[in-house]
């Protein structure tokens, strides 16, 4: 069984129900149901001291259904459809704290120093034992567990190379009490690793949340790709089973619990149950060694989704194991798949490899591949850094966030510089030519569109329809209103109802226009924190 944050929740309150009443109370309560109406009067059969037994009962009952753990942002993005940023109303983004998390040296081009944390790098969110902690990989080769209250460290892991991605958190029922919680991190290779090397590059690790101390960490294995590294946010598929893609190109189903764990190559390295290559042989010579796995795999029903650098968006069968789906767009891809209320894929393209444009486009994986591209929105080549244009973050899906009052958005940060929100059931009429140039395909009704500067950033939805975006040009906060519109008007959106509206978006603030951030914010209690590449992890409010 799956122990995501609801069902591990549902389970503890179930367990803590059938044991807290005793049944010699119970037999009271029994009696207490037959006495008459004012239960107080003087010929009353309960007496004042049963009457104290099943107060203090109910009240130790209550205090203790409060669940000890809440997996509150457990992994990028949220949750299994990647569509969950976190609670609360941001106010604004005035400066409230900030954290140093330092910097250190990689091997990029030569060696280089990275400061602060980039790509993704959300922070997740978990609350145990009465309180909140924040985890954060950053350029400094550190895990860290954060007591939000205070923002102090609980404890710091250290990895072998800077830490790029997110983490994923889960709960393993087979471990002890202090291992139960476990974090799934991943780093670059490590910086004395080599990439030809037979030695183990483990740049994948399970650490337990409470004490810092790790489980194992898995090599990730020489391939025909050239990297080792693992960016990607594993996913917990329940059943004792995770997922998680390293960017050797290899996608791994691990045994859950640590206790399976064995030494090999001279480490404690997690039970491997099966595994599946994310690229073709065609794809070598196509994309030379670029064939990274970087993206997170999302969650459908019985399949898996990601998003592959071999320019394949696979879905995988989750009990045979293997690739069931193949939509190939020959581009890398480095953005997770984004899974909407209604069951279909919205998944990034840059602009590499391909002779048309990057964008984003929306799938219906209950289609076979060729007829299952419902819509493509291309967005403008442009030059940053190494990329060429396209879109390097993930989707942004309002689903979490909206009544059935409320049009479906979605919205991406694109190497163009702008921001895009647009409908994801609307289409203009119009076709443009797909990233391959060979077909033709609807492309969806923008209703924004805004120069806010490059971004390889994911912008976030929140509660009270608001949205945050991170770029190179530093954080904004948008205001969407909702106004009442008539039918054929202009950017006029239907929603479930049938009534339609009009969206009108506000810039209520600009934070850092002078900073460079690459990660994904979170929001909790209306509080934005967000890492930057300038050493800096930045609480907003």
């Amino acid at each position: 069984m799956k122990f995501t944050r609801r069902t591990f929740n549902k389970r503890a309150v179930q367990l803590v129900l059938a044991g807290a009443i005793t049944p010699s109370v119970f037999k009271q309560l029994q009696l207490q149901a037959q006495v008459p109406e004012n239960p107080l009067r003087r010929d009353s059969t309960v007496s004042a001291d049963f009457l104290e037994t099943v107060s203090n009962k109910m009240s130790k009952l209550l205090a203790s259904i409060t669940p000890e753990t809440e997996l509150l942002v457990p992994t990028f993005l949220g949750n299994d459809q990647r569509r969950f940023y976190g609670r609360g109303t941001p106010k604004g983004l005035k400066l409230l704290d900030r954290f140093n998390l330092g910097s250190g040296i990689t091997a990029f081009r030569g060696y280089r120093t990275w400061s602060g944390a980039g790509w993704t790098g959300q922070p997740t969110l978990t609350k145990d034992r009465g309180k909140i902690y924040l985890t954060i990989g950053a350029f400094d080769h550190s895990l860290r567990k954060i007591d939000i209250e205070t923002n102090e460290v609980v404890w710091r892991y250290k990895f072998d190379d800077i830490l790029k991605g997110s983490a994923t958190i889960y709960i393993d029922p087979t471990a002890s009490e202090e291992n139960q919680i476990v974090i799934l991190q991943g780093s670059r290779m490590g910086v004395k690793n080599s990439l030809l090397s037979p030695a183990p590059a483990p740049s994948f690790r399970a650490i337990s949340f409470r004490t810092g101390k790790e489980l194992w960490k898995l090599n990730i294995r020489k391939t025909d790709s050239y990297s080792r590294d693992n960016d990607s946010s594993a996913i917990d598929l329940g059943e004792g089973v995770l997922f998680n893609a390293g960017e050797n190109g290899i996608g791994y189903f691990i045994n859950r619990s640590a206790r399976t764990a064995k030494r090999k190559e001279g480490i404690i390295q997690p039970e491997i149950i099966s595994e599946v290559k994310l690229y073709a042989t065609a794809d070598i010579g196509k994309h030379g060694g670029n064939l990274v796995a970087e993206s997170s795999p999302a969650r459908l029903g019985d399949r898996i989704f990601i998003a592959a650098g071999s320019g394949h968006i696979y879905g995988i069968s989750i009990d045979k194991r293997k690739i069931v789906w193949d939509f190939y767009t020959g581009s890398d891809m480095d953005g997770s798949v984004a899974v909407s209320k209604d069951e279909k894929l919205f998944c990034a393209i840059e602009k590499q490899y391909i002779p048309g444009n990057g964008g984003i486009m929306k799938l219906n994986p209950s289609k076979k591949e060729s007829e299952s591209v419902e819509w493509f929105l291309p967005t403008g080549n442009a030059r940053l850094a190494d990329w060429q244009g396209g879109v390097i973050g993930s989707v942004a899906l309002n689903d979490e966030y909206r009544t059935e009052e409320i049009p479906a958005l979605f919205a991406t940060c694109a190497i163009d510089g702008n921001l895009y929100i647009g409908s994801q059931t609307v289409v203009t009429g119009q076709k443009v030519r797909g990233p391959l140039l060979n077909k033709e395909y609807d492309t969806p009704l923008i209703v924004f569109k805004k120069l806010i500067g490059g971004s390889i950033s994911t912008p976030v939805f929140t509660d009270g329809n608001k949205l945050i975006a991170a770029t190179y040009n530093g954080v904004y906060l948008f205001n969407l209103y909702w106004e009442q519109a008539k039918r054929g008007a202009k950017n006029a959106l239907m929603n479930y109802r049938g009534d339609f509206y009009r969206l009108r978006v506000e810039q209520v603030a600009h934070f850092q226009p002078s900073v460079s951030f690459e990660s994904t914010p979170v929001v909790w209690d209306g509080i934005v924190r967000i890492c930057a590449r300038d050493g800096w992890m930045y609480t907003l409010g």
